[in-house]
């Protein structure tokens, strides 16, 4: 648990309640399939990395919209019992708790979300709710309207991290504020231009990252899953981070988790290099059990995977 004056991630997004299914193989358009296990958790990608963030040991705050709905509840003691400051999910009126319909088959998934309360938000005003004065870092995704985002990032004062993801093109203006833009390959050549072939070759990841530094980003992260990421840090360098092996399970909320905890050792001092190495870590441990906030590890065992991977 977090120290109470240690500094302060503030994670903007989505909340919403994960039906989950395992099955052996997905099925065809049209086909009937009997899968093994189901089971009702909290996902969503904001809620995801605001409990990465939290076990990886910030001071974390969530801000996000909810359903006047059982499910509503569900979200926030979910939060809470993570260890996340869930005051700010707030209800929307006639509004229902977002869901996401997931199947997760031969280590892959596949996921059909329903919005609902995750984009009704107030048409303006600050929707930090005066914690961009006080966050080292302000994290937000694109599971909530972009006009939410790019609010959140006028009004932080802290370090505004931005995982564009789901993946959409986004306006020079919001990748200007950006302090560390974070994409996978795919997001790369979409919020980039750039055409996604070969995007997870170093060379033209290193392109993507100069299009989008010179379009205002000062820093950006690609992940490339079980190859690590390549970070572009504020001065130009550009480093390779490998990610430790790992017998992959389920990749639900492997993102989700790199995501958060680099927020988290942002906040705690850490280079972006550094923190780039430690959700690294946070994905490929994440990759190793089903689920996406149930399969994240606390600071004591990332501290202890760190130590392994040196």
């Amino acid at each position: 648990m977090a120290e109470p004056d240690s500094p302060l991630v503030v994670v903007i997004g989505s909340v919403n309640i994960d039906h989950v299914v395992v099955a052996d193989a997905f099925p065809s358009p049209g086909e009937t399939i009997l899968g093994n296990t189901a089971q009702v958790m909290l996902g969503g990608k904001g809620s995801n990395q605001a409990v990465a963030a939290a076990l990886g040991g910030a001071r974390t705050a969530m801000i996000g919209r909810v359903g006047a709905d059982a499910e509503a509840d569900r979200a926030r003691t979910g939060l809470a019992d993570k260890g996340v400051d869930a005051t700010r999910v707030t209800a929307v009126p006639d509004g229902e708790t977002g869901t996401a319909w997931i199947t997760v088959a031969a280590g892959d998934n596949t996921i059909i979300v329903i919005s609902g309360a995750n984009h009704q938000w107030p048409a303006e005003g600050d929707p930090l709710e005066g914690t961009g004065a006080t966050a080292a870092a302000v994290l937000a995704q694109l599971e909530i309207p972009l006009d939410v985002v790019q609010r959140a990032a006028a009004h932080c004062q802290g370090r505004f991290l931005l995982n564009a993801a789901p993946a959409a093109e986004l306006p020079d203006e919001l990748i200007a504020r950006c302090d560390v833009l974070i994409v996978n390959e795919h997001e790369q050549a979409v919020v980039s231009g750039q055409s996604d072939e070969d995007s997870t070759d170093p060379a033209a990841v290193r392109r993507a990252h100069a299009a989008l530094r010179k379009r205002g980003a000062r820093a950006v992260v690609t992940t490339l899953g079980s190859a690590g990421a390549i970070v572009t840090d504020t001065d130009g360098t550009t480093t390779a981070i490998p990610s430790p092996p790992a017998t992959v399970v389920d990749t639900t909320g492997a993102g989700d988790a790199f995501a958060g905890v680099l927020a988290a050792r942002l906040a705690a001092g850490d280079s972006l290099v550094a923190a780039a190495r430690w959700g690294t870590v946070a994905g490929s441990l994440a990759v190793r059990a089903a689920g996406a906030q149930e399969s994240y590890a606390d600071l004591d065992t990332l501290r202890a995977t760190m130590g392994e991977h040196r």
